[in-house]
């Protein structure tokens, strides 16, 4: 590990960290507008996205921690031992499931109409962008398990 590599990771950790503080303030703002909102619909939709937020913190600082502790090039992606086909077909059959689900809740909501379909509508996209993401980040497993 080269002086130079040490120094961006360090920079990029403390821009994690600087990012997850002003995370913290943000959570303090929507754990107030919850409360307010209570158990009303809105409530609930405030109360998924601070859970979210929350998430988002938590992964900032793990990641602070992770630039700053990890070896680079000595690290392994995935355990000497592991049967990187069979996990290879695990994930693919994960990406799958997530494909389905995204296809699944964009049918359910074109078919939405009424006095729900604002609110369950957004919790839908909500649903297909959690699993665009999900289907992200398994790709990155699969180039992992591909090396």
């Amino acid at each position: 590990v080269t002086v130079s590599n040490d120094t961006q990771r360090e920079s990029l950790a403390a821009k994690f960290e600087r990012h997850a503080d002003e995370e913290g303030k943000i959570l303090t703002e929507y754990r107030a507008l919850a409360e307010r909102l209570g158990n009303s619909s809105a409530g609930n939709l405030i109360s998924h996205i601070l859970t979210e937020e929350e998430l988002h913190h938590l992964l900032l600082r793990t990641l602070a921690q992770w630039m700053r502790e990890r070896p680079t090039e000595q690290e392994r992606a995935v355990p000497p031992d592991a049967n990187r086909a069979e996990l290879l077909r695990l994930t693919q059959t994960l990406q799958k499931h997530e494909l389905d689900t995204i296809h699944t809740c964009r049918d359910v909501h074109s078919q939405l109409s009424g006095q729900d379909a604002e609110l369950l509508g957004a919790l839908l996209d909500a649903m297909v962008l959690d699993s665009e993401k999900h289907h992200c980040l398994l790709g990155a497993v699969e180039k992992l398990l591909q090396r």
